[in-house]
């Protein structure tokens, strides 16, 4: 079976003629426009380990680990040494809290918990001082089961991990 010489035209035209899209930055043209999440001015970004108010050790090494390692990920910035860098993302562990929210009627063992950690954060520009993101009180939480063998690692972890991801969201361009 040929296709025919019609099809094969009307085919061309469509290829040809686009959808519309287009990559870059000019908007003006009415035609649709795709570009990056992330902001196209910055390169790198330092990441000195968190501070912590909270009794919680260790929790702040851990959670800049976690930072650094989405924003190597998941953005075209590129972490670096503070001397280095174009911006720097400073933050503090403010609380972490553990709460139980379902226990075993019969032996009063929590069944089900929840960790949520508290941070302060800012994302600075050392180029002009400029702010460029600033966030207080921004939590996140996990829950773990105790009674399968999960244990508070486990919560902390988790709640570090989607806190990370979280902080890095937050450093997208504004739209």
């Amino acid at each position: 079976m040929r296709p025919s010489r019609a099809g094969v035209i009307t085919a061309l035209l469509f290829a040809l003629t686009g959808c519309g899209y287009k990559s870059g930055s000019n908007s003006d043209s009415g035609d649709y426009h795709w570009g990056s999440l992330y902001r196209q001015d910055i390169r790198t970004v330092a990441v000195p380990i968190f501070t912590t108010r909270s009794f919680d050790r260790g929790v702040e090494f851990n959670l800049s680990q976690a930072v650094v390692k989405q924003i190597e990920a998941t953005t075209p910035y590129k972490v670096v040494s503070r001397e280095r860098a174009d911006t720097i993302l400073e933050g503090q562990v403010v609380d972490v809290q553990v709460s139980t929210l379902s226990t075993d009627t019969d032996a009063a063992v929590p069944q089900e918990q929840m960790l949520g950690l508290t941070i302060d954060f800012t994302w600075k520009d050392l180029r002009s001082g400029r702010v460029l993101v600033e966030r207080r009180g921004f939590e996140h939480s996990a829950t773990y089961y105790p009674t399968l063998g999960e244990g508070r690692a486990i919560g902390r972890q988790q709640a570090v991990e989607r806190l990370a991801l979280a902080i890095v969201q937050e450093l997208q361009a504004d739209w």
